[in-house]
């Protein structure tokens, strides 16, 4: 076998074409971390809107296939020489490519495992058409196929320690699963921020991260600024996020601009992350969003409800009743750069890309032999 094994990412998301949440980021930032460092990538996604089915970029090559066609996935998966199959949050394709390829190495990193009440709250705030999605995504995503390839995997990673024992609950796992960090880029040193305090919020403008509390908040603190980045992820959400732009647009200190996309003009991100002094999440559910990854590793401190590794009260403020003006108010008066510098050192000791890359060409290592 090659020095680099031949690796295979399977996923539901990859970084364009519409797509622009946190599977798809991970999806991206890994594949192309590795082809610059001399493995043979490739990726099998399902295709969207305007994407091609191969695409080369940065290195990787994409194949794509029609949502929902088994058929059309297997062909894919059986045309694949790669030694190692790594799912990014397990569906029914870590399933088929264990079936196709049984003497091949199987890992899948589970990013955001769902029992069923974190589908009742998809439900809860899907849009019409995703809502009659959600039992097929759920057989897709958690039914019985999918739990049975995650036991039957080589190994079962996850990106955050709060999720092990859920994993290993949700799928009926002997053992913990191991940590396997994302890959985030973080600068040499903490930036020097903005003199006007600047407060962030980076998220898809979907119901369920809620923006309007975070638009709503400007208006409360006009004396700093606030930039709201992102759009809705689909053309169910164009009219929600048309409304909220219609509804906040003469907020004079609210700057809303759209969507940032990270891997084509990464200086607009790394730009506001250098200036922000808080970043603030209104969603209400959550795995680990990279977005708090990227945010801590600019020295940013974490405002949140959800408190994943413990991000929000070890590195920020836990909010409570979604009171989240009192926890801008209670973090600005407690030197927030303090907080932010702690959450800077978490991240690049645990997250930073190359040691966190080394962590899966470790991994990948022990089924190269």
């Amino acid at each position: 076998m090659n020095r680099h094994p031949r690796v295979c990412i399977l996923t539901s998301q990859y970084f364009d074409w519409g797509i622009y949440g946190g599977f798809g980021s991970m999806s991206r930032k890994l594949a192309e971390s590795l082809a610059s460092s001399g493995h043979r990538v490739s990726v099998i996604v399902p295709g969207r809107r305007g994407q091609r089915p191969i695409e080369t970029i940065g290195g990787v090559e994409i194949r794509s296939f029609s949502p929902r066609n088994v058929v059309d996935a297997c062909r894919l998966i059986r045309a694949s020489n790669a030694d190692i199959f790594h799912s990014q949050d397990p569906t029914v394709l870590t399933y088929l490519a264990q079936r196709i390829h049984p003497r091949r190495a199987h890992v899948v990193t589970s990013r955001d495992p769902r029992e069923l009440s974190d589908w009742w709250v998809e439900f809860l705030y899907a849009t019409p058409m995703r809502r009659l999605l959600t039992p097929l995504n759920y057989l897709t995503e958690s039914g019985l196929l999918v739990r049975q390839a995650v036991r039957r995997a080589n190994a079962v990673y996850c990106p955050a320690h709060f999720l092990k024992e859920k994993v290993k609950r949700l799928y009926g796992l002997t053992e913990l699963p191991a940590l396997l960090p994302n890959l985030i880029d973080v600068p040499a040193a903490v930036p020097r921020k903005s003199e006007r305090p600047t407060i962030t919020f980076v998220a898809r403008w979907d119901k369920r991260k809620r923006p309007w509390l975070f638009l709503e908040l400007a208006a409360q603190f006009p004396e700093y600024r606030f930039v709201a980045v992102g759009k809705g992820s689909a053309s169910a959400e164009a009219g929600f996020d048309a409304e909220l732009r219609r509804r906040f647009r003469d907020v004079p200190n609210l700057e809303m601009p759209g969507l940032i996309n990270r891997f084509r003009e990464p200086e607009r991100m790394h730009q506001l992350l250098s200036d922000t002094w808080i970043f603030v999440s209104t969603a209400v559910r959550e795995g680990l969003p990279l977005t708090f990854l990227e945010a801590a590793a600019y020295g940013c401190p974490i405002i949140s409800s959800v408190d994943p590794d413990q991000f929000a009260t070890r590195f920020g403020k836990q909010v409570h009743d979604d009171d989240y003006a009192a926890a801008i108010r209670s973090l600005l008066a407690e030197a927030p750069l303090e907080k932010g510098r702690a959450a800077y050192d978490y991240v690049r000791a645990t997250y930073e890309t190359s040691r966190a890359l080394a962590a899966h060409q470790e991994q990948y290592a022990r089924f190269a032999a």
